[in-house]
Formats: C-alpha cells, sequence, structure tokens
C-alpha cells in the first residue's frame, strides 16, 4: 500500500538497513479544524526519530541531508528505484563512521563528513523516480524518505532541501493505478522545498 500520506514513515528490513516503506495503518489524522498527520510506531517497523532531504551543490550534483533528533542516531543510508521491492537491490547505499547524531549532508558521488559508500552511487536516470532514506543499523530509529527525480533536481538550487510534506492532508480516497503510477502521483503531490536552514532547525 502506498501512502500519498496513505504510507507512513515506518521501515522493513533489507539485508542490514531499514530503510522507510509505508502502511497506511500507522497514518492518524487528528484535528477536527486543521488536520494534521501523526506517525504511530508500530512493532513492525523502528521509530521515525529524523527526516532526511535531498537537494544539490553548486554543480548541480545530488546532495543528501539528513536531520537526527536528540538523543538519536543513524548510521545507514540508501537510494532506491520506485517502486520499491524488497528484492530489489539498492541503487546505492551508504554508511557513517561514526553515527550521526545531528544534522548533516553528504555528496552521492563524493561521500563526506564521515560517510563513506558501501554502494557508489551511478549517473543517475532521467525519469526514474528515487526514493531515499536513512535509518539506524540497530533498528532504533529510521528517516522516513524523500522521492525525487533528475528532473526535479534540476529545478533546485544550492541552499534547497527537497522533503516529505507531511503536513498535507491525507486523501480520504484509496490509492489507485499500478505502483508507477502511485510513486509518480506521490512524488509530484507530497514532495516540498524548504531551505537548509528550515531543514535544520525543523523540531522532531
Amino acid at each position: 500500500m502506498r501512502r500519498h500520506l496513505h504510507r507512513s514513515n515506518s521501515a522493513r528490513t533489507t539485508g542490514r538497513l531499514y530503510i522507510a516503506l509505508v502502511s497506511r495503518s500507522r497514518m492518524l489524522i487528528l484535528g477536527a479544524a486543521a488536520v494534521t498527520v501523526a506517525v504511530l510506531v508500530s512493532a513492525c517497523g523502528p521509530a521515525v526519530t529524523g527526516t532526511i532531504g535531498v537537494g544539490v551543490d553548486a554543480a548541480g550534483r545530488p546532495v543528501a541531508y539528513l536531520r537526527v533528533c536528540p538523543s538519536e542516531h543513524m548510521d545507514r543510508a540508501r537510494l532506491d528505484a520506485e517502486p520499491v521491492r524488497d528484492s530489489t537491490p539498492s541503487v546505492a547505499a551508504w554508511d557513517a563512521r561514526p553515527a550521526i547524531t545531528s544534522s548533516t549532508s553528504w555528496s552521492f558521488d563524493r561521500p563526506d563528513h564521515g560517510w563513506v559508500a558501501r554502494r557508489p552511487a551511478p549517473q543517475l536516470k532521467p525519469g526514474v523516480i528515487y526514493h531515499l532514506s536513512a535509518g539506524a543499523k540497530d533498528g532504533s530509529g529510521t528517516s522516513g524518505y524523500v522521492l525525487f527525480t533528475t528532473e526535479d533536481l534540476q529545478a533546485m538550487k544550492p541552499g534547497q532541501v527537497r522533503i516529505y510534506d507531511t503536513t498535507r492532508e491525507v486523501p480520504t480516497a484509496e490509492p489507485t493505478g499500478t505502483l508507477e503510477q502511485q510513486a509518480r502521483d506521490e512524488n509530484g503531490n507530497f514532495m516540498r522545498i524548504v531551505s537548509q536552514h528550515q531543514f535544520e532547525e525543523a523540531s522532531c
């Protein structure tokens, strides 16, 4: 089940890494007038303990952004191509040494700030919807995820961060179409751009 905010920032285990997937049963609509979304932690996956985003550097190269909540940590990140399936290998994967406990960023093709490539990032392909997520090796937390295409990145400027818009109202209708179509709809309607400062200063 995809989320159109039917999917929550929960996680699945693929090899040694928890990545964000979706489950409509883990979302709750709160409030009568202003509708907000709260993520419910289930026994199926770790808690959401941070936020992940994507942007570009001055040369237009992809950059990952990760903000970890206080007293939490993350040390794994991965890039997948939608639709994400358990049997599909990741496009790229990185480890953080030591684990990240605050805000950080790293270049996809030139990891820095303590990040090292476990599976080096290839040249990203136009038209593909990519799924970036992070988590803790011990399963204690996950970042959720962000979707993007190379076309989305080309429209961005350095200092901007694309994130999942968790402030969006949850649609009442079930998602329809193929998984590929649902991914396109989600990528087009449920992401937003914030400044790097806003990303780093946002509360957990």
